[in-house]
């Protein structure tokens, strides 16, 4: 009896083991905090959008949620961060795409493969970025700064996050392009840079949109080009890129995602893109307000395009020949 025992709760076992989901889903998240990091300074678009779903999560799972903005190094330290947590469900990451993009090979010594390291969940908005000038600079349309431009190589200048930032690579693209010579000027946050851009300290500055638009919308500066597939229409007065560089297709824009340590369980990333889907019509909303295009991405598909992005990336520092610092 005690060997036909075992073999029945042997049995027993396997049949579960086969078609139950582990329970470290179904109790996910546990008593335990999940931590959301964001790689960047709190008050960003990306920070607000975070303590969104940050609540959301809350109210969906009735588990705590916590958002920690780890700043610096274009997002690297906040991405190392969650490299080096427990794969167990208790971390995430929600970040815009540069520290999966370029910011990784602006390092002498990668300290991590974006396309490889993490586990990509879901990307919830694309964001685009947006020329600007200050209201007093004289310059009125996108052709308006290119014919200054080119009246005066060298001598116009403008603002960027640092070498290698969105704000700097879009900018040399279009410099490329048109054979402009405007001098990048590096700041080490967006809110100087806006303060001195509508001092007049320079001409232009390409943020995101979000970081934008409380001062277009107060006249303090005023948009050239937006780097979006279409015209906004939060404000649709303003060119696209692909229009005023007659480029068709043309866009400059970046995502904002989440991400788990590699390693987390597939049940729990499973569980984690379906409170992210469940949430993410709630912020539609606030993403809209912000001039972001709320979007829905999910696992399989948003690796490929981590993995595209990065290659892409690379690819864009060889052809402006930037170096790793």
């Amino acid at each position: 009896m005690n060997k036909r025992n075992q073999l029945i709760a042997c049995l027993a076992a396997c049949f579960l083991g086969a078609t139950s989901v582990p329970a470290s889903a179904q109790t996910w998240p546990s008593s335990q905090a999940v931590k959301i990091v964001v790689p960047f300074s709190a008050g960003t678009g990306l920070d607000v959008v975070a303590r969104g779903f940050a609540e959301e999560f809350g109210k969906q799972t009735k588990g705590t949620f916590t958002v920690e903005n780890k700043d610096g190094a274009g997002g690297t330290i906040g991405a190392m961060s969650v490299l080096r947590a427990a794969p167990d469900g208790h971390t995430m990451l929600f970040t815009a795409h540069e520290p999966f993009a370029a910011a990784p090979y602006m390092q002498a010594a990668a300290q991590y493969d974006p396309a490889n390291d993490f586990e990509p969940i879901a990307k919830i908005a694309v964001i685009p970025m947006v020329l600007i000038t200050g209201s007093n600079s004289g310059l009125h349309s996108f052709s308006d700064m290119v014919t200054k431009a080119k009246a005066s190589p060298g001598k116009m200048s403008y603002a960027s996050s640092g070498i290698g930032a969105p704000s700097h690579l879009n900018v040399e693209v279009f410099k490329r392009e048109l054979g402009l010579d405007i001098v990048p000027i590096p700041y080490k946050n967006t809110g100087q840079a806006m303060t001195d851009l509508i001092g007049g300290q320079f001409a232009l500055y390409m943020p995101s949109f979000p970081a934008a638009l409380p001062m277009l919308r107060s006249g303090q500066v005023r948009a050239l080009a937006i780097g979006s597939a279409q015209r906004s229409t939060v404000l649709p007065d303003i060119p696209t890129l692909s229009e005023v560089l007659r480029k068709p297709g043309l866009e400059a824009a970046v995502w904002y995602g989440f991400f788990a340590p590699k390693g987390t369980p597939p049940a729990i990333l499973d569980r984690m893109q379906a409170e992210i889907t469940k949430a993410a019509p709630k912020l539609e909303d606030r993403l809209n307000k912000l001039g972001a295009q709320p979007v829905m991405v999910q696992r399989a598909e948003f690796r490929q395009q981590v993995r595209k992005d990065a290659e892409a990336s690379k690819s864009l520092l060889r052809a402006l020949n930037i170096k790793p610092e």
